[in-house]
């Protein structure tokens, strides 16, 4: 490596660059394909061939928040977003969002927003 960087320099060192930045996009878009399933944190680490441990810290690095909060956060945003539109109700949305029932849907909903989704 060294010789290549002595050989190319800033060309070398924006090739290195470019790998990091596929392998953390693809990293992300492991993440967001699978944000409304609910995935348990050892398959999805499996998806980004990954062990736990490496995996937990490439996310916290990655989006500076436990996966749990991430998650939560980003189906609690699809899910205001769905009820804006005005053509779903919460019972209508809860289960694809990845919730397994309304009261812990809805009060997730009233904590990040503070108004119940209705």
């Amino acid at each position: 490596m060294l010789y290549l960087f002595n050989k190319y320099g800033e060309l070398f060192e924006l090739y290195l660059h470019s790998l990091i930045a596929k392998e953390a996009s693809r990293f992300k878009k492991i993440l967001v394909s699978n944000i409304h399933s609910n995935l348990k944190l050892e398959e999805i680490a499996f998806l980004c061939n990954m062990s736990i441990s490496t995996f937990k810290r490439n996310f916290i690095s990655e989006c500076n928040t436990s996966l749990g909060k991430w998650m939560q956060d980003k189906r609690l945003q699809k899910a205001k977003e769905t009820l804006e539109e005005g053509k779903l109700r919460p019972s209508d949305i809860y289960l694809d969002l990845g919730y397994n029932n309304l009261p812990n849907f809805s009060t997730a909903f009233k904590n990040k927003f503070g108004k119940s989704p209705k």
